[in-house]
């Protein structure tokens, strides 16, 4: 047991040294870009292959635009992070954490980004957040890329959360990063086009068949399957359903599919939809209280005088 544990800590503390260095975490991100890449080709392989390319170009080309934009998501992040200040709400003081192992800090950095991340989730499905988590449903050959379908206002929405959580609970960063690397990773193993539903640990941890049928483009499936790596939160919450493997088809219908410009103002023009609908319905509403109460006193028999 003792060389269990040993052996644990040592590749722990390797893997420690890795993603705390800069050089190394940029070679890091190129490997895990190159296996997201490698993992959308092979699954998407069996499909036409016009439909894979379109599919990872219009994947790769919104990663980069939101590389390039990110520096715009962090400066937001933390001013968010400053009006969190502002409000003065007490937060865990660091102390709670002196004393706890590394990877005890990172497990609970993970459980909780993904608490929250649930509730991230569960708001992006509600009608005026959608068409922004439309986005990342467009891809209809999900894949590893997929992970990297996301629009940049829901990085925003993502962060900007993830900053005010963990300013609250004040972890280390070095738990924070860690717990952020694995999240990413984890990320890319459930959009891979792979049947694995992970038998009785499937309640555990997310699989690729977990993750596929909340991608499924069926009325059963829409807005289940929340977590992205606990699915027992889904369960608890009534999210839950994986009723055998998905062959459901993937993607959103009416949301544009590769259109990478159509998909960067697909938010924008939905929104302009959806006010203007909302405008239509209450100017219509008051029309009908408006010819209602005109009607109403039309047919008083009498008149009503003030004395």
């Amino acid at each position: 047991m003792d060389n269990i544990v040993n052996t644990s800590t040592f590749v722990f503390e390797a893997w420690r040294g890795a993603v705390s260095d800069p050089g190394k975490q940029l070679i890091f991100a190129a490997l895990l870009l190159l296996l997201a890449a490698y993992m959308g080709w092979r699954s998407s392989w069996p499909r036409r292959a016009v439909d894979a390319v379109e599919s990872v170009t219009a994947t790769l080309a919104i990663f980069l635009i939101n590389i390039l934009l990110t520096p715009a998501v962090w400066l937001l992040s933390e001013h968010f992070k400053a009006l969190y200040a502002l409000l003065g709400i007490p937060s865990v003081p660091g102390s709670v954490w002196e004393g706890l192992p590394l990877w005890l800090l990172s497990a609970i950095a993970i459980v909780t980004q993904d608490f929250a991340n649930y509730w991230n989730h569960r708001a992006m499905h509600l009608k005026w957040l959608w068409p922004v988590h439309a986005i990342h449903h467009s891809d209809p050959v999900v894949n590893g890329l997929t992970t990297y379908r996301i629009h940049i206002l829901e990085a925003l929405v993502m962060w900007g959360s993830y900053t005010i959580l963990l300013t609250w609970l004040g972890m280390p960063a070095d738990a924070i990063g860690i717990g952020a690397l694995f999240v990413t990773f984890h990320n890319v193993y459930v959009h891979i086009n792979v049947d694995w539903g992970h038998g009785p640990l499937r309640l555990l941890i997310a699989s690729p068949r977990f993750h596929r049928w909340h991608h499924a483009d069926v009325p059963e499936a829409h807005g289940k399957n929340l977590a992205n790596i606990f699915p027992f939160f889904d369960w608890m919450f009534g999210t839950y359903r994986v009723p055998g493997p998905c062959d459901a088809p993937v993607g959103a219908a009416g949301i544009p599919r590769n259109d990478v410009v159509k998909l960067t103002l697909w938010p924008l023009l939905e929104w302009a939809r959806l006010a203007t609908l909302w405008v239509e319905a209450r100017r219509a509403r008051i029309v009908g209280w408006l010819a209602r109460g005109a009607g109403l006193g039309k047919s008083m028999p009498f008149d009503i005088k003030a004395d």
